[in-house]
């Protein structure tokens, strides 16, 4: 009878956890002691070394005054929903000092969210404050000037309360198998997306002595699809998004808000917002994305993969027998979550931006403007443009070297806009923020470890352990390690290039109320999944787009028109 009750007792307190979606610690785990702070860390693609060398070094640097850091069992669980639901408990049920999450956004954690106000104001205790270095120096600068100031917005709740500290700066792009790229005779990466079309031709019909696709069992890409990969919404909308950024930044960031940036910075609502779909630029971007989806350049199934078994495609070997891929839409964080399966292909595959949109050379070179180019002149034009941005060269010496190989005269504002959108890189940092507890009482010790996250020493830890880079130090010197690795290397070229500018799809402004979408197109009920949409979309490309533009249109102003009818 006893064994009943106690079983009876243990399956109530089980379902009483899961009903509050916390693990139900106050947890075991956790130390009660003055000196000590209690982390929970969301195991991400990063995996979790980096977190102990920097507890290692925090702890000698502070040894004198006895300070810890006990950093709870990390899971991949430990984002999102669940996590604010724990934060709601209150610090003196959980003792967790320091959330190092994901997936949770100011809003969520601020006065106005479900559940108030459960997170502490992290402005004055850390970010108007210096970093700390390993050896216990500090920074000349503030943590506020030492941040990419394109992280920032991000890390306020609407009423400027800033919540949220950023410990990654991810960099989303295309994996390559730089390997199978060469059977075919390839050296050099596309640049625009007209060039990866044509890669992706010569994979599916063959070249350079090699059969079709059919024959030789690799395609040129891969998608992981599969519901709940999260993939879908995800990768593939990372390059739409890019896309639209690369025609004007600050057009996007108006479009990605609904609202309008005023002189003095503030933003003003549009009047009839829903008219930016109207914008050519959105049926030129879809039509890319549905012609980068379109069946036959994708290995078989990949509608149906998962991500392992979409990474795995890239990584298997090109042996005639098992289907395989080129290139896939992914982030700087996969060669993390691969190496463990696949060292000995390691130094097969390599990291880039998504190319730049080819139809940004012809609004800029093509018929009409001054330059008078046609379409073929306008893609290698712009190609040769973006690969003396990679080189690092100025707008100046851009010029010069497009006038000396091509004849070109390059005005200074054509020369720029290349080079900002060459530059553009979409960014999912803004999803890995960390949060201090309300009411914790540890605040000074979280400052300090928080502080010494910010330094240089950190951002190489992080280079080397996690194989990524921080928002405070993106610049850091190689370290020993698998920072041979090329993959690493060109994730890390992306950051350091002077012309780098990290764009999000989190949506902000007025968007947010009206369309009710992280997504950057506001597509109707039962098609919210943009990859999908794209991968489902019939006809040529140009027709395909256009008419999914007009359905995204009229979704915007259906939903606009009901929220100010409503409001």
């Amino acid at each position: 009878m006893k064994k009943i009750l106690s079983l009876l007792i243990a399956i109530v307190l089980s379902i009483g956890c899961l009903a509050m979606g916390t693990s139900c610690m106050k947890q075991t785990d956790t130390i009660d002691d003055p000196k000590t702070i209690n982390v929970r860390l969301y195991k991400a693609g990063f995996n979790d070394l980096f977190i102990y060398e920097l507890k290692q070094k925090f702890e000698e640097v502070f040894a004198s005054e006895g300070y810890k850091v006990n950093v709870l069992t990390p899971s991949s669980s430990s984002a999102g929903t669940p996590m604010v639901q724990e934060m709601s408990r209150g610090y003196d049920k959980t003792q967790i000092d320091l959330y190092i999450t994901g997936a949770i956004m100011p809003n969520h954690v601020s006065k106005t969210g479900l559940y108030g106000e459960v997170c502490e104001d992290l402005e004055e205790a850390v970010f108007n404050k210096t970093a700390i270095n390993y050896d216990g120096t500090e920074t000349t600068k503030k943590i506020s000037q030492l941040i990419s100031p394109d992280i920032v917005p991000f890390l306020r709740a609407d009423d400027g309360t800033m919540y949220a500290y950023c410990w990654a700066q991810t960099s989303a792009g295309m994996v390559v198998n730089t390997s199978k790229l060469l059977d075919y005779g390839v050296t050099e990466l596309p640049r625009t997306t007209n060039e990866m079309f044509a890669l992706f031709d010569m994979i599916t019909n063959g070249a350079n002595g090699l059969g079709s696709s059919k024959e030789t069992k690799t395609y040129p890409v891969t998608y992981n699809l599969a519901e709940g990969a999260g993939g879908a919404t995800t990768y593939q909308n990372c390059a739409i998004e890019t896309w639209l950024a690369q025609y004007d930044i600050d057009w996007y960031n108006d479009f990605l808000r609904l609202q309008n940036k005023q002189a003095d910075g503030s933003w003003k609502n549009m009047t009839d917002g829903w008219k930016v779909f109207q914008d050519k630029r959105i049926a030129q971007v879809l039509e890319a994305g549905i012609q980068f989806m379109d069946s036959k350049y994708a290995a078989p199934n990949s509608t149906t993969h998962d991500l392992d078994q979409a990474q795995g495609l890239v990584m298997n070997e090109n042996n005639g027998k098992d289907n395989n891929v080129v290139f896939m839409l992914n982030g700087d964080w996969f060669l993390n979550e691969v190496k463990a399966n696949y060292r000995k292909q390691l130094d097969d595959i390599g990291f880039m931006n998504v190319p730049v949109i080819s139809a940004l050379g012809v609004k800029l070179f093509g018929a009409g403007t001054s330059y008078g180019l046609s379409d073929v002149e306008c893609d290698e034009l712009l190609s040769y443009i973006c690969k003396l941005v990679d080189e690092g060269k100025t707008i100046d010496e851009i010029i010069s070297l497009v006038k000396d190989e091509t004849g070109v005269t390059l005005a200074k504002a054509e020369a720029e806009r290349v080079a900002t959108a060459r530059g553009i890189c979409f960014s999912r940092g803004i999803e890995h923020l960390c949060y201090v507890t309300k009411g914790s009482t540890k605040m000074e010790i979280i400052s300090l470890f928080l502080r010494m996250m910010a330094s240089e020493d950190y951002a190489r830890t992080f280079l080397t352990k996690a194989n990524g880079s921080t928002p405070y130090a993106p610049h850091v010197d190689f370290g020993a390690g698998e920072t041979s690795y090329e993959f690493i290397k060109n994730a890390k070229a992306l950051v350091a290039n002077p012309y780098f500018r990290a764009i999000n799809a989190r949506v902000q402004g007025l968007r947010r109320e009206v369309l009710e979408t992280d997504y950057i197109m506001p597509l109707k009920a039962g098609a919210s999944n943009l990859a999908l949409t794209l991968r489902n979309t019939s006809g040529d490309y140009a027709t395909s787009a256009e008419k999914l533009r007009a359905d995204c249109e009229a979704h915007a102003k259906e939903k606009w028109e009901k929220y100010f009818s409503n409001n």
